[in-house]
């Protein structure tokens, strides 16, 4: 199976908007016709999986030789009814002494 970047891009779109593995077939048909041929829920879930993989990597990256001169955290409240209270996103921004601005880290979870 050949991926362009513009796929690339999409199917993680997808799957964050709650797209089910085996529903991505029948949404990508709808969106490339026939070109979807080939993205399976077997195929969608090794994605999904190397995915899992490069976010891991992520946030085991080494950050100590990175520099920011200011770090903003927000909470950001899902409206997505996953339980009986509203789930918090912790979100940490740092920009950098070029102005530039990263994410830093993010988390669901309590320490």
């Amino acid at each position: 199976m050949r991926r362009s970047k513009s796929i690339e891009t999409l199917l993680p779109i997808l799957y964050l908007k709650g797209i089910s593995t085996g529903d991505f077939s029948e949404a990508l048909a709808a969106l490339l016709g026939k070109d979807a041929a080939g993205l399976s829920a077997s195929a969608i879930g090794r994605l999904t999986d190397g995915w899992l993989d490069e976010h891991t990597a992520w946030q085991k990256r080494d950050l100590s030789a990175t520099r920011y001169v200011y770090i903003w955290a927000d909470g950001i409240h899902l409206q997505a009814r996953l339980e009986d209270e509203k789930q918090c996103i912790l979100v940490l921004i740092g920009a950098t002494p070029e102005g530039r601005k990263e994410l830093v880290g993010f988390t669901d979870r309590r320490p």
